[in-house]
């Protein structure tokens, strides 16, 4: 029987190609193949199989039932979402892992805020959408490829944090490099500092200020300000504004401190540039006197932070992790799913 090769191109503007050297019978018969593993999406069951010998084994399928010997599976072919094929071309297209798969004794506890941060995080609230936003699918991604089982829940921040002081999380994002987390967190290193290898992406916190309140920022200095600073509790900007001498007022809500801003019980108002100017966008009647300044506050490399609790028990499940994070985050495919993301904002 003749190899085969299957060619997927401009699936809804993504071009891609997907090849699966495995045994074709003829025309719309059942495809055996070599067993590797399974990749599940909440509505795209799959099944992929790498052999060794070729670039890349790939098969999109919808059923598949493990023969006698457990060595094959049977597939039938399915065409494609634009999704399925980003996401599982991804993980078709890394290196097999150099490392032995370690698998944790139970599922990795990982914690995200509650805050929409797009494309990176989508929607607020503690719920889990079906598009979850682009970093959600690079820690699936990175999970599945070092064959590593997790959960996700999504928390206010600071409760976050407590969570993996006490261990009762595993791990947390995005968590920028502050060095009183150091205390009970533990972030990919390379020669004593964070390896922005490893990083999930870089974000930038930015002030805010009522147009014509006369608060200017250099870069350096922040004058002419009257009034506390808003902030959000636990956010990496607090200790920041303190070492500048500024007072700060901590607030989780940013609607409420937008609000503040605008009744003038707050000088300015320091937060995450993504957080804030979809509010802005949305809400010009109540918000259009608020002004972003630049140069930007504070901007970071944001990580994948495993408990301190966590990595004495498994340090290589987190290595692995952070390793496959690095793979997966550099991958045209994870590009892709990134402009993606970017372009339905």
């Amino acid at each position: 029987m003749p190899a085969g090769e299957f060619r997927y191109r401009n699936v809804s503007g993504f071009a891609s190609i997907v090849r699966a050297r495995i045994n074709l019978l003829l025309d719309k018969q059942p495809i055996r193949l070599r067993f590797i593993g399974e990749l599940t999406t909440p509505s795209h069951p799959c099944t992929y199989a790498r052999d060794t010998g070729a670039s890349i084994d790939m098969l999109f399928v919808t059923k598949t039932a493990r023969s006698a010997s457990g060595n094959h599976t049977v597939a039938h072919r399915r065409e494609p979402t634009r999704r399925m094929v980003l996401r599982a071309t991804a993980l078709s297209l890394l290196p097999l892992p150099a490392w032995r798969v370690a698998h944790a004794a139970e599922p990795v506890r990982i914690f995200y805020d509650v805050f929409d941060n797009a494309p990176f995080i989508n929607g607020n609230g503690t719920a889990i959408p079906a598009k979850p936003g682009v970093t959600i699918e690079l820690i699936r991604m990175a999970t599945q490829q070092a064959q590593i089982a997790i959960t996700l829940t999504r928390t206010p921040w600071e409760r976050g944090l407590y969570l993996i002081q006490t261990g009762q999380a595993d791990a947390i994002f995005a968590s920028s490099y502050v060095k009183d987390r150091l205390r009970y967190g533990v972030y990919p290193m390379k020669d004593g500092r964070p390896d922005p290898s490893k990083k999930i992406f870089d974000q930038s916190y930015r002030l805010y200020v009522r147009a014509g309140s006369g608060v200017r920022w250099d870069g350096k200095t922040l004058s002419n300000l009257h009034g506390p600073v808003g902030a959000t509790p636990g956010y990496a900007v607090i200790p920041v504004l303190r070492a500048m001498g500024v007072a700060v007022e901590e607030e989780p809500n940013h609607v409420a401190n937008l609000r503040k801003l605008v009744a003038g019980r707050l000088g300015a108002y320091a937060e995450l540039d993504d957080h804030i100017r979809p509010l802005l966008h949305a809400n010009p009647a109540e918000f259009g006197n608020i002004v972003e300044l630049s140069p930007p506050l504070l901007s970071k490399p944001y990580f994948l932070m495993f408990s301190k609790i966590f990595y004495a028990k498994a340090p290589e499940v987190a290595e692995h992790i952070w390793d496959a994070i690095a793979v997966v985050r550099t991958s045209p495919a994870y590009r892709a799913l990134l402009q993606a993301g970017e372009n339905a904002d």
